[in-house]
């Protein structure tokens, strides 16, 4: 029996022409989608809501600043679009950003993973990553594990599971979305990625946008002081998690450059 899900394109303006087609063509496959509206942060810091709250003193150690408003914007449009789906009892989450042209055989692959009960499955990422095959989803489509964070938020999936952790973590914020994910490993989170890709990026389309200009904060002595315990911390939880699950990534390689048609960083 298939699932039930919530898939949502996060999205400041519902009717743009690319938030639209990504609407048609979901459907096209037999998905079923909506739009969530995206938190707006490009005229002032969105306020938080009840169990949300800043980590600033994590935040000026691990990247020397709080996350801009455009930043908070795009996190909490990603964090709030989890907690709905979850608190309305959906077993699977998929969110896409309004800047991505989804692959012809998405839907078939996004049917094959809801019997899968992952975590989270990124349906794209923004860097090649070692990473182990564990074998065919549908047609040329193959799941893969990759021992390092791929990068990117414009499509991914979380099971209730997945959601669980992500929420539970994710509500004290101090990094940018896609840097929570690919610290998987501090909360847990067992992340995979479909190869080849299953949507690619319209360079410059996004209505949610992810940077802007730096506050003015800046770390002092012993903010600057602690980067490098933190770091460490960090990677020795990334390395535990490994050695916990190393059949899990036994035999990884690196792909090649032809998995995506969004140009990969190395």
């Amino acid at each position: 029996m298939q699932k039930k899900y919530m898939c949502r394109v996060i999205s400041l303006n519902r009717a743009a022409e690319n938030t639209q087609k990504l609407l048609s063509d979901l459907a096209a496959q037999g998905i079923s989608a909506d739009v969530f509206d995206a938190v707006d942060g490009r005229n002032g810091e969105p306020p938080l809501e009840d169990g949300e709250y800043f980590r600033d003193t994590l935040a000026m150690i691990r990247h020397g600043k709080r996350l801009t408003n455009s930043e908070l914007g795009c996190y909490l449009s990603h964090y709030r679009a989890v907690r709905q789906a979850y608190n309305e009892g959906f077993e699977y989450v998929c969110l896409l950003e309004d800047d991505v042209v989804i692959e012809p055989l998405l839907g078939e692959v996004f049917k094959t993973l809801l019997e899968r009960n992952l975590d989270m499955v990124r349906l794209m990422s923004l860097k090649l990553r070692r990473r182990k095959m564990l074998g065919p989803l549908f047609g040329k489509h193959c799941l893969v594990r990759q021992e390092r964070g791929g990068l990117g938020t414009q499509a991914y999936m979380l099971s209730r599971n997945g959601m669980k952790k992500f929420l539970d973590y994710g509500c004290g914020i101090y990094e940018p979305v896609d840097k929570v994910f690919d610290h998987f490993f501090l909360f847990d989170l067992d992340v995979f990625a479909v190869e080849p890709h299953l949507a690619f990026e319209l360079l410059g389309e996004t209505s949610v946008a992810k940077r802007a200009p730096v506050y003015s904060d800046s770390p002092n002595l012993w903010h600057r002081l602690m980067f490098h315990p933190v770091k460490l911390w960090f990677s020795l939880c990334r390395h535990a998690y490994l050695l916990r699950h190393r059949q899990a990534f036994l035999g990884a390689e690196m792909p090649d450059t032809s998995i995506s048609k969004t140009t990969r960083k190395l």
